[in-house]
């Protein structure tokens, strides 16, 4: 028995080797792969299905009512928004049109008239205030627009680069506005 065995071991180990003493891979000369791909049915197997391309999503840990308390995109739809009418260029911006779900980065323009667009996550928006998106209950997005100017200040714009502290004028150089 433990014959047999040794002797089946040596012909399964010889048998990865082609005529010419190498092991078969794929560039072997000996190797050849099956032209057209070659499909084997069971009957006893269900038909492949397709997974959707979209899980469902569990909207249960989001207070509110999808759809509408807040809007719920799988991808940026295509709106009027256009960086071409923003107070600040670089900048962030709330989509109205959507529900502040997207917002745009304005930058230098390559990425066309509508900026890079983002999605925020399903429940919550795009807070023009905080330049964050934020649960849906915390913004009002009929007022971003309102906001778009934060853009303009140079402290809250994120693509603003911001001053080091090594680079500050020191305490005694500040001048400060009398009210």
């Amino acid at each position: 028995m433990e014959s047999q065995l040794i002797v089946l071991t040596v012909l399964f180990i010889l048998s990865c080797f082609g005529p010419t003493g190498s092991i078969i891979v794929k560039d072997d000369v000996y190797y050849t792969a099956p032209q057209q791909p070659q499909y084997v049915t069971y009957a006893h197997q269900r038909p492949l299905r397709l997974k959707e391309k979209e899980e469902q999503q569990d909207f249960s840990k989001i207070p509110g009512v999808p759809g509408v308390d807040y809007p719920v995109y799988h991808s940026v739809p295509h709106t009027n928004f256009d960086c071409r009418s923003v107070p600040a260029v670089p900048g962030m911006y709330a989509n109205v049109e959507t529900g502040c779900q997207a917002y745009h980065v304005c930058h230098d323009g390559r990425e066309g008239h509508q900026g890079a667009s983002f999605l925020c996550t399903n429940g919550t928006i795009f807070n023009q205030k905080e330049f964050a998106c934020d649960w849906w209950y915390n913004v009002n997005c009929q007022e971003a627009p309102h906001f778009y100017s934060l853009n303009l200040d140079p402290t809250k714009n994120p693509y603003v680069p911001k001053v080091k502290p090594e680079e500050a004028l020191p305490h005694h150089h500040l001048i400060y506005k009398k009210r």
